[in-house]
């Protein structure tokens, strides 16, 4: 199965809709495995707590990251410091590598100026679609 990263910036506006939301939906319909950290999940809940205009869905997503079992939870066994400008977004690149991801979902300028990092794609919503849609093909052939 397909394991990725979510960045916060993507997590936050599917629940706006668009691109990201569908990027979610994939993950709720059990098509790719979210990576997930300590650091990551404290930034979640840091920013979603900002956002009670979309309560019920933050609940709903809290939730199913207690539920699924398409969640990879890795502890990054290295301190990664690629990125001198935002070093908070190292964070997502050590899940990354201590998961095995095979990609990294964001729209943060900062990741995706890296477009490969450790073998590790890093690509915006709608190139991530195309790649899980691209792959659902191939399966099917």
């Amino acid at each position: 199965m397909l394991r990725a990263v979510i960045d916060t910036n993507v997590l936050v506006s599917s629940f706006f809709g668009g691109k990201p939301r569908e990027v979610m939906n994939l993950w709720r319909d059990g098509k790719f495995a979210l990576c997930l950290s300590d650091g990551i999940v404290a930034e979640y809940l840091e920013v979603l707590a900002r956002f009670s205009a979309v309560k019920k869905e933050i609940e709903e997503f809290l939730m199913m990251l207690t539920e699924r079992a398409n969640v990879v939870f890795a502890t990054p066994a290295e301190v990664i410091n690629e990125i001198a400008d935002d070093p908070d977004d190292n964070k997502f690149l050590g899940c990354a590598v201590a998961a095995k991801a095979d990609m990294i979902v964001s729209g943060d300028q900062h990741l995706l100026s890296l477009g490969v990092y450790r073998n590790i794609r890093v690509v915006e919503p709608l190139a991530f679609l195309d790649s899980v849609w691209r792959e659902s093909q191939q399966a099917e052939s």
